[in-house]
């Protein structure tokens, strides 16, 4: 199993980066390898089935939401990426001087391709690539 950490800091006050990247059915708004976001429902689930940018696409249900909390987990059960048993979280932290805020993005999962290229994508083609944008956007 290969694990994926990457932080980035932004020079906003967490709440600020929580209210953009903090709706699980939002992403298509910050990240821009996501194309288009359609949520789904069934019962007290919620699964977003993503297409991307690249013309792949994704299904992730929601596994975990704490908004006081400014985190949630998903899973990806479903898609056209080069691994299976994918779990990630997605978290903002508070810096010290509160002016300011780390996020932290993680994943595990099994490749089903070469394993350190599947982790270069997901750190630096999905992970960093997708907060770098967020915080261009920002200006943060």
């Amino acid at each position: 199993m290969a694990k994926v950490a990457v932080t980035v800091k932004f020079a906003k006050p967490a709440r600020e980066v929580w209210a953009i990247i903090g709706g699980f059915l939002t992403i298509g708004e910050w990240n821009p390898g996501v194309a288009k976001c359609t949520p789904k429902f069934e019962g007290n689930d919620i699964i977003r089935h993503l297409e991307l940018a690249d013309g792949g696409y994704v299904v992730e249900p929601l596994l975990y939401y704490d908004a006081a909390g400014m985190e949630y987990a998903y899973a990806i059960t479903e898609g056209t990426l080069p691994f299976r048993d994918y779990v990630a979280r997605l978290r903002v932290l508070e810096d010290d001087n509160g002016a300011s805020c780390i996020v932290q993005w993680t994943a595990s999962f099994t490749p089903t391709a070469d394993e350190a290229e599947v982790v270069d994508l997901v750190a630096n083609g999905v992970f960093r690539a997708s907060l770098n944008a967020l915080k261009e956007r920002l200006g943060a």
